[in-house]
């Protein structure tokens, strides 16, 4: 860790420093500089959404967060971001965060019931709010479901952004120690059986007890950990629970569709690869890349991370500041024309 600290030529924040930070100078930055804009998605579900907007700056980027991910969890994130000259976009996708729900009655269960329902708010998203600030250059950044999120929106709207960085992306969901392929006819078979609306085998609600497992999978920092964990105990609405059969169906399509439509991207992207992320899998990943870069040679980076886990933005200082130098760096190279 002590080499890539020696070499934080960004100012990234730390986490010998967080504690102090986080309730100091990032709580002032958010009072001074957050600016609610939410809008309303598909059938007029209420998204959430904050925009972080320097007059100065060229350079727009666009959050798309993971699955149970709300914009309060991104704070430190956004606070670099910002310190690097960037206006910063970001909104909670429909069904958690702070969004409305697509089950009202069940709050803490994560349902979508059409995965293109994410791309079409983003897509209101970027055309309602952040292209109207004029930024010369819009740049996607987006984490695991996000990333599949981020994939299909690039598919699809190819004139939008001049490029990406996905980290951990969902190209391919870990379901376990069935393959992918057999989770998901299974999980038809719940869906012909009528109930899409019931937790997925193995998942229930938001677990209110989740204490710092240095095995969790997620995050080898404690810090960073309990800062999401306090967030989200202060944002009773921000709680969200395993995910229903029927987002795992379409989180299971959605992320193939990504992986078979990755030719279509126009534009460079940066995958940032956890080497011990038990979430996802690198295979899905890989076969992005690949079909990225038939289409248009070094199109794709795929860059790995050896040791980290999942969740890249809240990891240890040791796996966090590389992934972010290697993200930040391919940005700045993006947006130099």
């Amino acid at each position: 860790m002590e080499a890539y600290v020696n070499d934080n030529r960004y100012h990234l924040t730390l986490e010998e420093d967080l504690e102090t930070l986080y309730n100091n100078k990032m709580a002032a930055f958010w009072r001074a500089h957050a600016t609610p804009c939410d809008f309303d998605g598909v059938d007029g579900i209420r998204i959430a959404a904050m925009r972080f907007v320097r007059p100065a700056s060229n350079i727009g980027l666009v959050i798309s967060s993971g699955r149970t991910e709300s914009l309060i969890k991104y704070k430190e994130l956004i606070y670099d971001l910002w310190n690097q000259g960037f206006s910063v976009y970001i909104h909670d996708h429909r069904g958690q965060g702070l969004s409305g729900r697509i089950l009202p009655n069940e709050p803490k269960k994560g349902h979508v019931r059409d995965f293109a329902d994410y791309v079409a708010d983003l897509k209101t998203f970027v055309d309602t709010v952040v292209k109207p600030a004029g930024h010369g250059h819009l740049v996607m950044l987006a984490h695991s479901m996000g990333g599949a999120v981020a994939s299909l929106y690039l598919e699809q709207h190819r004139g939008d952004f001049c490029a990406a960085v996905l980290s951990s992306p969902m190209h391919e969901p870990n379901t376990g120690r069935i393959s992918d392929e057999l989770a998901c006819k299974v999980l038809d078979l719940n869906q012909w059986l009528k109930s899409p609306e019931r937790y997925a085998p193995g998942k229930g609600a938001y677990d209110e007890t989740e204490s710092f497992d240095d095995d969790n999978g997620l995050t080898h920092s404690e810090i960073r950990h309990a800062i999401a964990r306090q967030e989200y105990a202060r944002h009773e609405q921000a709680k969200l629970g395993g995910p229903s059969v029927g987002w795992v169906i379409q989180a299971c399509e959605a992320s193939r569709q990504a992986r078979r439509e990755a030719d279509l991207i126009e534009v460079p992207v940066l995958v940032i690869q956890a080497g011990a992320d038990k979430v996802v899998t690198p295979e899905g990943q890989r076969e992005f890349f690949t079909t990225m870069n038939h289409a248009r040679p070094g199109s794709c980076r795929l860059e790995l991370i050896p040791g980290a886990y999942h969740e890249l933005f809240i990891e240890s200082d040791e796996f966090r500041l590389p992934a972010l130098t290697k993200a930040l760096n391919f940005i700045q190279k993006a947006c130099k024309s």
